[in-house]
């Protein structure tokens, strides 16, 4: 069962990320409510500025003349100073809408405005390729895919084009239909749904951020060789459509498509880099999402059309 909002009381929280001192973030998807979850840190995932080096011991002033006043003549030692970087946090935290700046917001206002309301869909075949696989990765539809389907929707075209998938496909012959088929609804019913079962995020069982980068990694026992951050997010876009957008990596590599331009280009904010530490792979895939779904607001039939705007809009520039 979903936790309750400290302010409205529904049972509408979702997990954001890892705060500074360790303890988890959460947000109320149904008041927009931020919260910290838990008491005082005890995770070693925590991270937290290093102390300062203490001021060096050394024999403070090495004079050449035994003159006892002199320790107590030389100013105290400035390490403190010179190490004023290391007073930073060693971490930023995610950039959220807060975080946009007023130009920024209004120049996006403009573009939204400048978008044609009549326009053809950017795929004709992308709302029926969701309604499909959103019935196919359901709890009661996965279990009954047949190998090809699974197969297919990771090399299909339609929604949004998955990469290279050749590892995928040796991968996939290398076991053969029957356990490659069984290893890939292993990876959907992971990601979504974790190991709990469970279509909401729950205390006892890893965010859905930290699930996709352990599957996108190959740490997890569920993941398969050649399903990665695209392919994790082409199946979070068909089965969460309310969420996710059919962008498919946070870096755009040579088309420079990726979630980071996009940041950089619409909203004027520069994504964390990738680091194994906090700002993981499936931190940064679900994060920028949600970042740029809550700048987009409404006016949008589907995240489809929303996907397309940011294209148009990030050519503008």
């Amino acid at each position: 069962m979903a936790l309750a909002c400290p302010s409205c009381e529904e049972a509408a929280a979702e997990y954001v990320g890892m705060a500074d001192d360790g303890r988890n973030e959460m947000r109320c998807t149904a008041c927009g409510h931020h919260w910290l979850l838990g008491a005082k840190p005890v995770s070693p995932r925590a991270v937290a500025p290093k102390p300062a080096p203490k001021a060096a011991r050394s024999p403070a002033p090495r004079a050449p003349a035994p003159r006892p006043p002199a320790p107590r003549a030389t100013p105290p030692p400035r390490a403190a100073a010179v190490g004023a970087p290391a007073a930073t946090p060693a971490v930023a935290r995610f950039p959220t809408l807060d975080d946009v700046g007023d130009e920024a917001l209004r120049r996006l206002a403009a573009l939204k405005a400048a978008w044609p309301r009549v326009r053809p869909r950017p795929d004709p075949y992308a709302a029926d390729f969701r309604r499909l696989h959103e019935l196919m990765f359901s709890r009661a539809g996965l279990p009954h895919t047949e190998p090809g389907q699974l197969r297919d929707f990771v090399t299909s075209d339609v929604l949004a084009l998955s990469g290279n998938t050749t590892s995928f496909a040796r991968e996939w012959r290398r076991l053969g239909d029957r356990d490659a088929s069984r290893r890939f609804r292993g990876v959907v019913e992971y990601l979504l749904r974790g190991e709990n079962g469970e279509d909401v995020d729950t205390d006892d069982d890893l965010p859905l951020p930290d699930r996709f980068t352990a599957l996108a990694e190959g740490r997890s026992e569920h993941a398969m060789g050649g399903v990665r951050e695209p392919v994790l997010t082409r199946i979070l876009a068909v089965a969460r459509p309310e969420r996710f957008l059919p962008v498919l990596t946070v870096d755009g590599g040579s088309g420079g498509e990726g979630k980071r331009e996009l940041t950089r280009s619409v909203l004027g904010l520069e994504l964390p880099t990738l680091d194994r530490g906090r700002h993981t792979v499936g931190r940064l895939a679900c994060g920028s999402n949600d970042l740029l779904v809550d700048a987009l607001g409404a006016g949008f039939p589907d995240l489809d059309d929303a996907a397309a705007f940011l294209i148009w809009a990030h050519g503008q520039n």
